[in-house]
């Protein structure tokens, strides 16, 4: 669809996925230019000595003081959520999580026969975590652990120190593990950035999932990690690893001096996205019969509109919609829940564009739900 609408001369403005059109520190480039050695061979499993001593150099920065052993890169963010998730279940286990959350979560549950156990989060109520007495509900014989994505894509949400709390005080009181996907660490616009591992209380059941994708805008350059202070988890992730070989050799190479001093250009993303988000948000909540909240971290938030179905919609703007021969692509939200009918009137939009951009952005949207058939 949108290729036949931009073969029609129509410009669109792509904001249904999370690749930032920000250009990543000039470091990463330079130091892979800098390798000189006469093969380009596999790099070890547990990863590239000076790759992993410059993520724990990277935690450092945050007062936490882990061992480059207790760190194994992972090809993206994405090889190490299904580490993970392997790394503790095996087949027909089950996993709490939250929903709405990334999508890839579903599908490595799915191709590793883990079962996902939805507790459903509303917008209304800012995508807050629910009582303890709602999420232990959740929890059988076969649960291993909890899943939590801080800051979250795809709502925005950043999770509250109680929360964390109430979290880490089930895992403990019923022996399950915590998966905390912090690819999003840095990106956060009130407060300081955090990490489970920061939590003494979870040391030993705290899985980490990172990502450089977002962090350093790279997310070509396929690095991500799983840390623990676990040693039983951090070899049973090690033997997946060897099965794998390893993760790029030029990327874990030019990645090291980014991670041994992260913050200069965190700090200069998350100015310019919290610039953006406030675009977006000011003109969402202009819109007649629109509802979102104030995201506090990542680069999304979930969107009420008054559709029929979201899905139809976002079809309908690619086939049937242009205003001043542009339109926009949004993510339909119900691929983020695992319950059926969740998310039926809710997008995620993906604030990748520039302030220019996402205000044209906005007037299209505008437009466009005015005039809308199915509008409700």
């Amino acid at each position: 669809m949108v290729n036949e609408a931009e073969k029609k001369g129509i410009k669109i403005f792509k904001l249904n996925v999370g690749d930032p059109d920000l250009i990543p520190p000039k470091q990463l480039l330079q130091n892979i230019k800098k390798y000189n050695k006469p093969n380009l061979g596999y790099a070890p499993s547990p990863g590239i000595a000076e790759h992993t001593a410059s993520w724990a150099k990277y935690y450092g920065s945050f007062g936490i003081k882990i061992k480059p052993e207790n760190i194994i890169p992972t090809v993206g963010g994405a090889e190490a959520i299904l580490l993970a998730m392997m790394a503790v279940a095996d087949v027909g286990d089950e996993l709490i999580v939250f929903e709405p959350l990334y999508t890839s979560y579903k599908g490595f549950a799915a191709m590793a026969d883990i079962n996902l156990v939805p507790v459903t989060l509303k917008v209304e109520n800012n995508f807050a975590l629910p009582t303890e007495a709602e999420i232990v509900s959740k929890i059988t014989s076969k649960t291993k652990a909890i899943v939590i994505i801080n800051p979250n894509n795809p709502t925005g949400n950043v999770l509250t120190k109680p929360e964390i709390e109430r979290v880490i005080k089930i895992a403990k009181e019923h022996n399950l593990f915590i998966i905390s996907d912090e690819t999003y660490r840095e990106i956060v616009f009130l407060g300081k950035p955090s990490s489970l591992l920061q939590f003494e209380s979870a040391k030993d059941l705290a899985i980490i999932v990172d990502s450089v994708s977002k962090r350093f805008s790279c997310p070509g350059a396929r690095v991500g990690c799983v840390a623990s202070f676990n040693q039983d988890i951090i070899w049973s992730i090690l033997k997946f690893a060897m099965i794998r070989l390893s993760v790029p050799t030029l990327e874990q190479y030019g990645l090291v001096p980014l991670l041994n001093n992260s913050k200069p250009y965190t700090k200069k993303i998350t100015a310019e996205y919290k610039k953006r988000r406030d675009v977006v948000v000011a003109a969402l909540q202009k819109m007649p019969g629109v509802f979102c909240q104030i995201p506090q971290g990542a680069f999304y938030l979930i969107v009420k509109l008054p559709v029929d179905n979201s899905e139809n919609f976002i079809k309908w703007l690619l086939t049937e919609f242009n205003f001043g021969k542009k339109t926009l692509l949004l993510t339909p939200t119900a691929e983020f829940y695992i319950t059926p009918n969740q998310g039926q009137n809710e997008v995620r939009i993906a604030y990748v564009l520039n302030s220019q951009k996402l205000k044209e952005a906005m007037v299209v949207l505008q437009k466009a739900l005015e005039q809308y058939p199915g509008k409700k």
